[in-house]
């Protein structure tokens, strides 16, 4: 954990999801990486009341897309264009203002995506970082805004080339307000004080025909490597000039796009796991071979039944069959 230098308290930091319908096969898996991070609180907005083994920093707060869309509409004094929860992801700049009572007291607040496993994130979002800046990181899996009347309502601000937030909210369409062409550009447009950083492993999609080996967007990538969290900590390892392995540390893994498979070992008895693309194996930092490292990163093509239905749905939305 990094220390302050400072006697002041450390930054308090509540990070938002939503999960509408059943959880994750892998969310025990996640919890875990949760759980590690002791002083950061995660609010996942869900639908589904099932789930009760929650770790003490994560809490849920049962409400409906409708429910949402009303809130929305009542906060901002327009009627918003939200069908269906996969649009929520428009709104997040705005959930500041949306969820002000249960972000009462946090310094800051974010939003997150569940795909992913989350390391020490304390280690990277340093107190001077933090101090220094309104707005945190820019990818849409883990943005976080300094939490004051202010700072939530710098969404509202015009930018050229960026469509005002009131045309994006009323507009029901996927646009990436949240990220490069959104909030990014306000921030820019208006010297706002902002910081990204590439320290996060984010796993390049599999394509439509196979599913590929783990490889990060914006890391130096590896003939033989492999990912895996241990202790609450997320790595990158690989081989080293002299054939020994190196652990790099990053912030945390998201590996958008990707089914994966519930572990068939409990996350909470081990102290850590591989993170591959046939889903997540016990690992104690045990030794690696080069078997171990083509058996965990392997590439392989979609079963047949799998393509044609890809190829089918492609063809389908191409039509206008099937909505996009």
């Amino acid at each position: 954990m990094v220390e302050t230098t400072t006697n002041r308290p450390r930054s308090s930091i509540c990070l938002i999801r939503w999960w509408f319908g059943d959880y994750l096969p892998y969310m025990d898996c996640v919890l875990r990486s949760c759980a590690a991070n002791p002083d950061i609180d995660w609010l996942i907005l869900t639908d589904n009341p099932s789930r009760k083994n929650f770790p003490p920093n994560v809490r849920t707060h049962l409400t409906s897309v409708a429910e949402m869309r009303q809130l929305f509409s009542a906060k901002l004094g327009f009627t918003v264009n939200l069908p269906n929860s996969d649009l929520l992801t428009v709104f997040k700049p705005a959930f500041g203002i949306f969820f002000e009572a249960q972000l009462a007291g946090y310094d800051f607040w974010g939003c997150c995506d569940l795909d992913m496993i989350f390391g020490d994130l304390r280690k990277f979002l340093r107190e001077d970082i933090l101090a220094a800046h309104d707005k945190i990181l820019c990818r849409g899996h883990l943005t976080l805004y300094r939490n004051t009347s202010e700072a939530n309502r710098h969404f509202m601000k015009d930018c050229p080339g960026v469509r005002p937030y009131r045309e994006v909210f009323q507009a029901g369409q996927p646009y990436q307000f949240d990220e490069w062409h959104g909030m990014h550009l306000i921030y820019r447009y208006h010297n706002l004080p902002q910081f990204h950083d590439e320290f996060i492993v984010d796993v390049v999609p599999p394509t439509r025909w196979k599913i590929t080996r783990f490889e990060g967007t914006a890391i130096r990538n590896h003939p033989e490597q492999v990912f895996y969290w241990h202790q609450g900590k997320v790595f990158h390892a690989y081989y080293n000039c002299d054939r020994g392995i190196n652990d790099d540390e990053y912030a945390y893994i998201h590996f958008q796009k990707r089914t994966m498979p519930a572990p068939t070992f409990d996350p909470l008895a081990v102290n850590g796991f591989l993170i591959t693309p046939d889903g997540f194996f016990p690992y104690n930092r045990e030794p690696l071979s080069d078997a171990d490292f083509a058996r965990y990163n392997r590439e392989r093509w979609r079963p047949k039944a799998q393509i044609i239905h890809r190829v089918q749905r492609g063809i389908g939305k191409r039509l206008g069959l099937i909505p996009k």
